[in-house]
């Protein structure tokens, strides 16, 4: 409901109609009966849905979505870490539901693929070293008066 308000809105406002996953390019890698539901979801909020999940699609991609739990074992996987070191978002499909339903967007590390861990946690930690860097060279740069009581 919040979200066709918003598009309602947006509609009357400027006449541009953008949906909750306008510029969303996604990749799926769920169980083939779950797969058309969430394409067709996305596809209605805006989101560009690619037809299959390789790799030459990660270049494109904005979020990867998969589900191998639910795969049957001769279901083809995508490469998640791959995926994740080309800077696409791979998440939990529950993310979907999450993002649409809460006011604010979830924080996507929550619904991180355990296979792209490790890469979110090295940009974090670049992320985190480049802020400490910039303070740091801030700080030093600033001349520091001496008080005089």
């Amino acid at each position: 409901m919040r979200w066709r308000k918003k598009i309602h809105k947006g509609r009357q406002a400027t006449g541009i109609v953008e949906g909750a996953f306008s510029g969303w390019k996604v990749i799926l890698n769920v169980d083939q009966t779950k797969e058309a539901g969430f394409r067709r979801l996305l596809q209605s909020g805006g989101a560009k849905v690619f037809s299959g999940h390789s790799v030459s699609l990660f270049k494109e991609a904005t979020h990867l979505f998969a589900d191998f739990s639910k795969l049957k074992p001769d279901d083809t996987r995508v490469n998640v870490a791959e995926a994740a070191a080309q800077g696409v978002n791979c998440l939990k499909p529950e993310y979907i539901a999450d993002y649409l339903i809460q006011e604010a967007p979830p924080p996507m590390e929550s619904y991180c693929l355990p296979e792209a861990e490790s890469y979110l946690q090295n940009n974090t930690e670049l992320e985190t070293g480049l802020s400490q860097k910039r303070k740091a060279l801030g700080e030093t740069s600033r001349v520091k008066r001496s008080r005089i009581h």
